[in-house]
């Protein structure tokens, strides 16, 4: 996947959208499509970080991925892949929140690297029309602010 940036608006306030998208409760999984309940587990939580692994099934098998989360910057949280079956260490992923007079603009910045020849599998998961890497990332954020608007209150990490 190349390096990818998308943006969409909220009419929440980034803190909500911050503090949703480090809510690693059983909601996930409803906030977020690519994240099951049965695949996630929460290995340490901190201050301002968390290491979890999340995954889903795929076609080609269980896919997941280790994540190292990190809120220590203010109006964002990064992922940093640790371990993955899919992604190379090192690749990332990060939800950005910036103040607007009607709420938040979002932004989701991500650098995702296949492992090994992963990349030559794509072609045969990915929903005909092939959806650009972008259009697959902006749904994913759309689906995030939707579930939050909806629904409201957050867990507390």
């Amino acid at each position: 996947m190349p390096t990818v940036r998308v943006s969409e608006k909220s009419k929440l306030s980034p803190e909500t959208i911050l503090l949703a998208a480090r809510d690693f409760s059983a909601r996930r999984a409803e906030m977020w499509p690519d994240v099951h309940i049965d695949h996630l587990e929460i290995h340490e939580i901190g201050e301002v970080h968390a290491e979890v692994t999340e995954g889903n099934p795929w076609p080609i098998g269980h896919v997941w991925e280790r994540l190292r989360y990190d809120w220590s910057e203010p109006q964002s949280l990064r992922a940093t892949v640790v371990d993955s079956n899919l992604f190379r260490a090192g690749s990332t992923w990060e939800l950005w929140a910036f103040s607007e007079p009607e709420g938040s603009l979002v932004e989701i910045r991500a650098d995702r690297r296949l492992k090994g020849r992963g990349w030559l599998l794509a072609p045969f998961f990915l929903p005909i029309p092939i959806v650009s890497a972008a259009d697959s990332v902006r749904a994913h954020l759309r689906h995030f602010l939707a579930t939050i608007e909806k629904t409201g209150a957050v867990a507390d990490p």
